[in-house]
């Protein structure tokens, strides 16, 4: 499903989407939250279908909170991301491509993007082997001839 059809059944995004977002604080600083990323086509400033949220939050669950932001923004077009369990790659492109709009404290935010640039360093040569064996299996399947149809 692409995701103009998932969004299909929800209203639009509300207009003042992005001061909605600078309300969001009130709620992250309740709840132990140390970061937040909007990523996505918002954080390029177009509008898009929804709302990407990168959240790192204290020995909880983030995703936990999508009640409490969807009320407050007023659209359930949001779609979070709990950085605590998300994949080196997903955490690579929310820094390299996200926009910081909540941080507890500044040294959270230097400790989980340091991190992360060293995971996503150490564990490259895994993406490196994982395209390597596909690339191999994808030139055999193509080289493989399927049976004739005829007889």
């Amino acid at each position: 499903m692409s995701n103009p059809e998932r969004w299909r059944k929800f209203k639009p995004l509300p207009e003042d989407i992005q001061q909605r977002l600078n309300q969001l604080h009130p709620i992250f600083e309740q709840n132990r939250v140390k970061l937040v990323y909007l990523f996505g086509s918002l954080a390029q400033d177009r509008m898009g279908h929804d709302i990407d949220l990168a959240i790192l939050r204290e020995g909880e669950n983030a995703l936990a909170l999508y009640p409490a932001i969807i009320e407050l923004l007023g659209t359930e077009r949001v779609d979070l991301v709990d950085l605590a369990v998300a994949s080196p790659v997903v955490r690579f492109e929310v820094i390299r491509t996200g926009r910081l709009i909540f941080a507890d404290d500044e040294q959270s935010q230097l400790d989980f993007e340091l991190e992360t640039l060293r995971i996503y360093k150490d564990t490259n040569w895994m993406r490196k082997r994982q395209e390597l064996i596909l690339r191999e299996r994808m030139l055999e399947w193509s080289s493989n001839e399927l049976p004739s149809s005829s007889g």
